[in-house]
């Protein structure tokens, strides 16, 4: 998979039926079988141009196409890349793909283009992940971040600022080491700080990277309630549409119900769940289980109470089991609400049945999300796991030269961990890694990316 001798061709746009399929080929012989199927003969192809005309095999006629070149090295992969713009459908895709391969090209791996692209410098390997995110993001905040990363290189500039650092300090030791009578032996103190400053930036970066953990994986909002107190009417008028059962009925709910929704550019899972009561009913009890375990799961609960019969001693009971930090106790039927019945002043009274006080819910669930990315490093950087074990790892690697400096080893020793660091800090950029590593980043991508 890492060879780029080779010429690759793949469907670069979903399968099933549609207005227009993309069939993308790249590699030095690209422009060659794109002209040998092409109906137009001779044509001189040119950079980033058009070309209308008909797809053929041997004077058959197969598709009314638009050809898109690219010559080397201004393309996505930074090799020649011809896209081939047919009418969609599986059939006359695969035909065309099929005739590719005929005439010189390869069935592409899962993520090829997009490596050969960071092999040809197109990209580093932060940038192809960003790619990654953006085709497979869930959260509008995450395609803003991924979208700043591949244009800008944000988390590789900052990177690259760390290494440098990291490489001058190196460059400090080693100096003193190799020409004793000419380059003096560093103050240890002032080494401890810069060490310790590049020590806090990827603390912070690691740091930030888990406060935003939301943004790439999402939030769990489970709703909890005794029966009939309009959980799944909530739940519909969160989703704007009716996905759960309501009917007059306690107990309708018998199981979890799940779906994803977006609140402030936060993918959320949004989860219905059977009511909480004392029961015998072998069937009920399973759906409660399975209630109480959605709430354990989730970072942040709604428990609905039936105003139209006030706070009762067994909602007094749930409450007191769920976390308080992360609970929105939410007061239903407020139409119904008695005028001498008592109110609590950090509950939400809504009418999901008028939806009044709906937009209170809202902005209730935008202050938990909040709470859960407290970015007062002012960093917006969501790190994948990868990312995320190298950072550690370089921690621990600082961690160690730090105790080296302040003991009474000497300061070559101190290198030992420095040179440990910034080989992982090159790990996570791609520039030292492994072909393992590689494969396990772009076999995630879809066949065409």
């Amino acid at each position: 998979m890492i060879s780029t001798d080779t010429t690759i061709a793949a469907i670069a746009t979903a399968r099933g039926q549609a207005s227009v399929a993309v069939i993308r080929i790249s590699g030095r012989d690209a422009w060659t079988i794109a002209g040998r199927i092409f109906s137009k003969k001779n044509v001189a192809f040119q950079h980033g141009r058009f070309y209308h005309g008909w797809i053929t095999d041997e004077g058959d006629i197969i598709d009314e196409v638009l050809l898109l070149t690219f010559k080397n090295p201004k393309s996505y992969t930074g090799e020649d890349v011809v896209e081939i713009h047919c009418h969609g459908g599986d059939v006359l895709s695969h035909k065309i793909l099929n005739l590719c391969v005929k005439y010189g090209a390869r069935m592409a791996m899962p993520g090829e283009f997009t490596m050969r692209a960071f092999l040809n410098n197109k990209m580093d390997l932060t940038q192809a992940e960003s790619v990654m995110d953006l085709i497979s993001s869930r959260s509008e905040r995450l395609i803003t971040q991924a979208s700043a990363n591949l244009k800008n290189r944000s988390l590789g500039q900052y990177i690259d600022e760390m290494s440098k650092g990291l490489l001058d300090l190196q460059a400090q030791i080693v100096a003193s080491i190799d020409f004793p009578d000419e380059v003096d032996e560093p103050d240890r103190q002032v080494l401890a700080e810069k060490l310790n400053e590049c020590l806090d930036g990827i603390t912070r970066l690691r740091e930030s990277a888990q406060r935003n953990r939301m943004i790439r994986e999402g939030l769990k909002v489970a709703i909890l309630g005794m029966p009939n107190s309009g959980k799944s009417s909530l739940f519909n008028a969160l989703l704007a549409r009716e996905r759960s059962i309501v009917t007059e009925h306690a107990g309708t709910t018998r199981d979890v119900v799940t779906e994803s929704l977006d609140i402030d550019g936060i993918p959320i899972t949004l989860i219905d769940t059977a009511g909480i009561r004392e029961t015998r009913h072998s069937i009920e009890m399973m759906g409660i289980q399975r209630s109480w375990q959605a709430a354990s799961e989730a970072q942040i609960v709604m428990y609905l109470i039936d105003t139209s019969v006030g706070l009762l001693r067994y909602d007094t009971q749930i409450l007191s089991k769920l976390d308080p930090q992360t609970t929105i106790v939410v007061g239903n039927k407020k139409d119904l609400l008695p005028v001498s019945q008592k109110k609590y002043a950090n509950w939400i009274y809504v009418s999901v049945k008028t939806q009044e006080g709906m937009n209170d819910i809202y902005e209730a669930l935008q202050q938990k999300i909040r709470a859960f990315s407290h970015e007062e490093t002012g960093m917006t950087i969501s790190l994948n796991q990868r990312q995320v074990k190298c950072c550690i790892e370089v921690e621990e690697r600082l961690k160690h030269a730090q105790e080296a400096i302040h003991s009474t080893l000497p300061l070559d020793l101190v290198t030992l961990p420095m040179t440990e660091a910034l080989r992982k800090l090159d790990e996570l950029m791609g520039r030292d890694t492994t072909e393992e590593v590689l494969t396990n980043v772009f076999q995630q991508f879809c066949v065409g990316k």
